[in-house]
């Protein structure tokens, strides 16, 4: 991935130990511009990027 692609998020696929199932886990980058922590919670507005490769990525995951 190129530092450029304004994507500033990573993608994890893990097994669940008690169901066996797949899961699509998303890890935030705490000091990207989209990504804001504050006394409330967190906030993340993803850019059209992070957008298309998340659906790409779910796209791929849920195919059988």
């Amino acid at each position: 991935m190129e530092k450029n692609e304004n994507i500033h998020i990573k993608l994890e696929i893990n097994r669940d130990p008690t169901t066996g199932h797949l899961n699509l886990m998303a890890r935030f980058d705490p000091n990207a511009p989209n990504f804001i922590k504050d006394d409330t919670g967190f906030s993340w507005s993803p850019t059209p990027e992070e957008r298309a490769f998340l659906n790409e990525a779910f796209d791929i995951f849920l195919k059988k």
